[in-house]
């Protein structure tokens, strides 16, 4: 694959997450691709429709190579982070804010440019109406689990004060839903969110993105504003901070601490205000332990912080999202789908969904896109189905039961191993606290269950059962 295909696969991948609007653009302005999420279902039905294969200017005639950020980067292959623009499209008005970055091929030439876009108003004959409500902010996320909902009723607590706040989830369980509820049932729900993923800026260009730069502090230097400027009085959302290296997590420790900023280049300090949010798609403990996440930075960002339970540990919610994404597709795709198959049903029941639940909605928007009938069969999730066969774990011989006294871990088995000589005190306390959580599990069958009767978070009991190898 040519090298700018990887890129452009990696950066779709990375912010599919945090877009509302996405395009690809080639070296010529012609649009290749287009994707809009289900926000932009409120648009009006002529926008962005039927652009693919055309000349980004005639779709956007408002737009000029001066206005335009995908001609500019075209043009000199710099990242425009967090910037405003206005379209119209008949009677509306679409306020958006978008990141535009270059496509770079193998010999240094720009092939292309990719525009990610967040919506920030609809207006009709002068008429504004927010794209996002702080009534609708917890409502987008749907679900009838215990642990979700006492998660739900935290997020409204904690949204009223403006501590650093870390978000810990795996990939897909919808962390930035929770960053935006944050924002929008804040008192900064009228100031900027801006949301960057940190895996997305390439390591050269981390400074100049979260500082700014000032015209002539090197060669090609602009004055532009960084994300702590452009998100002044809001809530900048830094999702996969895990991604970022150590060194720039101690210059961000040092700014977010003296709640200033100065660009590259500057000579000025810049004072903001701004409510940090911060997510991470690994455990914490394992990336401080690993040294991939300085503890210090770590404590400062995540003064508060909320954990999302994997979908599998949220049976309940399996049958839910799907009838949910169901209805959404439904309308989007003007079809009349009732539901599962009682197969499908079983299947998605038993599946692991790794993938979470972005996985679950891509699957449901796949079957939409060939299914036949009004109810979604094994026939249109066939790559679910194939993943299920692959997924062949051993079936292991069934074992009698051991008693207490033969559990590893067990006071018997410690005074045993005592009895036998000298010891490795770490190993014994390490069989023990394993011993303790195995109990739990047993006694509860679910991670939360059992995290709340050891008095720890999940996250906790999730990163020791992964350090002392439990399943």
């Amino acid at each position: 694959m040519n090298e700018y295909l990887r890129q452009i696969t990696r950066l779709l991948k990375i912010n599919r997450d945090s877009m509302e609007g996405m395009m690809v653009v080639n070296r010529d302005g012609i649009i290749e691709y287009y994707k809009a999420s289900s926000a932009l279902e409120k648009l009006p039905d002529d926008f962005g429709r039927q652009v693919r294969g055309r000349y980004l200017l005639d779709v956007y005639p408002e737009l000029s190579e001066e206005t335009s950020t995908v001609i500019r980067t075209l043009r000199t292959g710099t990242i425009t982070v967090g910037e405003k623009q206005v379209l119209t499209s008949g009677n509306f008005k679409i306020t958006m804010t978008t990141t535009t970055y270059p496509i770079v091929g193998e010999d240094g030439t720009i092939e292309g440019a990719i525009d990610i876009a967040q919506l920030l108003d609809i207006s009709e004959r002068g008429i504004s109406r927010p794209v996002h409500d702080s009534q609708s902010a917890l409502d987008d996320i749907v679900t009838q689990n215990a642990a979700m909902e006492q998660l739900k009723r935290v997020v409204k607590e904690v949204a009223k004060n403006d501590s650093a706040t870390l978000i810990y989830g795996e990939t897909g369980t919808g962390k930035e839903l929770f960053a935006q509820a944050l924002h929008l049932l804040s008192a900064r729900k009228d100031k900027p969110f801006i949301a960057q993923n940190c895996a997305a800026i390439p390591v050269n260009l981390l400074e100049s993105m979260f500082f700014g730069t000032e015209r002539g502090g090197f060669t090609g230097a602009e004055s532009k504003k960084g994300l702590f400027e452009l998100a002044d009085g809001g809530t900048l959302f830094l999702d996969e901070i895990n991604s970022m290296d150590t060194a720039m997590q101690a210059k961000l420790l040092k700014v977010l601490e003296e709640h200033k900023v100065r660009r590259i280049g500057g000579k000025e300090d810049i004072r903001f205000n701004v409510r940090i949010v911060c997510a991470s798609n690994e455990v914490p403990e394992r990336l401080i332990e690993e040294g991939r996440l300085r503890s210090d930075f770590y404590y400062r960002v995540g003064v508060v912080r909320l954990w999302l339970p994997p979908l599998r540990e949220r049976q309940e919610d399996i049958l839910l999202l799907t009838q949910h994404y169901i209805d959404q597709f439904n309308k989007k795709m003007g079809r009349n789908i009732r539901g599962l198959s009682q197969m499908t049903q079983d299947l998605f029941l038993r599946w692991s969904w790794p993938g979470n639940v972005r996985e679950l909605k891509n699957t449901i928007e796949g079957a939409f896109n060939i299914e036949t009938s009004d109810l979604i069969t094994l026939d249109s999730v066939q790559n679910l189905l194939s993943k299920m066969g692959q997924d062949t774990r051993p079936v292991q011989e069934e074992v009698p039961a051991r008693t207490e006294a033969e559990e590893p871990g067990s006071l018997a088995q410690i005074r045993e191993q005592l009895g036998r000589g000298k010891v490795d005190l770490g190993n014994l306390l390490s069989q023990y606290e394993a011993a303790i959580i195995r109990e739990a599990l047993r006694q509860t069958n679910r991670l939360n269950a059992a995290a709340e009767k050891l008095s720890i978070s999940p996250q906790k009991l999730q990163y020791r059962m992964e350090k002392l190898k439990l399943k």
